[in-house]
């Protein structure tokens, strides 16, 4: 039997025989045998399904290739953690002296120490963070934030304690927007 397309020329294809069904190779997934796949991983070839290949920079990777790790800078040890918990001490006890100083605990502040306590707390936070960008070089997390809103709320309560106001910890609204504005910028800035 002679394939017509040979005699003009063209490649011949796969001849199918009446009772013969073609056989093609279908690829599976290396890590999901029973899932039919084209994919390929980008640098070593085997075969991928979507469920387990990873977009990388450089293309679709399987796991074995992509690697994946944590940034450098979300890796902390232990130096990075007693020097920011150092600063973070530091910073509440002098934010707290300060802030009752500048801002003086009331039951009913008006807009003016409202809005003082709104750029204080912001730029509380602000130095606070740019302390522990010098301390663990430029690390960053979740603890890193945790220890910065604690730091802050700590200023906060101190602040009451310092000014011999502690029965005005529910009602001093300066303070509780200080803390928790301040605590919002440390938090986006050490992300």
């Amino acid at each position: 039997m002679v394939d017509a397309r040979a005699e003009e020329g063209q490649s011949p294809g796969p001849i199918a025989s009446p009772g013969r069904a073609l056989e093609a190779a279908i690829p599976f997934c290396e890590r999901h045998p029973g899932t039919e796949t084209e994919l390929r991983c980008g640098r070593c070839e085997v075969t991928i399904c979507p469920r387990c290949m990873i977009h990388a920079p450089g293309g679709i990777r399987c796991p074995d290739c992509a690697q994946l790790r944590r940034p450098v800078m979300y890796e902390l040890g232990l130096s990075h953690y007693l020097r920011a918990g150092a600063v973070a001490l530091f910073g509440a006890v002098a934010l707290g002296a300060v802030s009752a100083l500048l801002l003086p605990p009331t039951p009913a502040g008006g807009l003016l120490l409202l809005a003082i306590a709104l750029l204080g707390g912001a730029g509380a936070a602000t130095l606070l963070a740019r302390a522990f960008d010098l301390v663990t070089n430029r690390k960053r997390g979740r603890a890193l934030q945790l220890m910065a809103a604690g730091a802050l709320f700590a200023a906060a309560l101190l602040r009451l304690v310092v000014s011999g106001e502690v029965d005005l910890i529910l009602r001093d609204t300066s303070g509780m927007i200080f803390a928790v504005i301040g605590a919002i910028v440390a938090w986006n800035r050490l992300a």
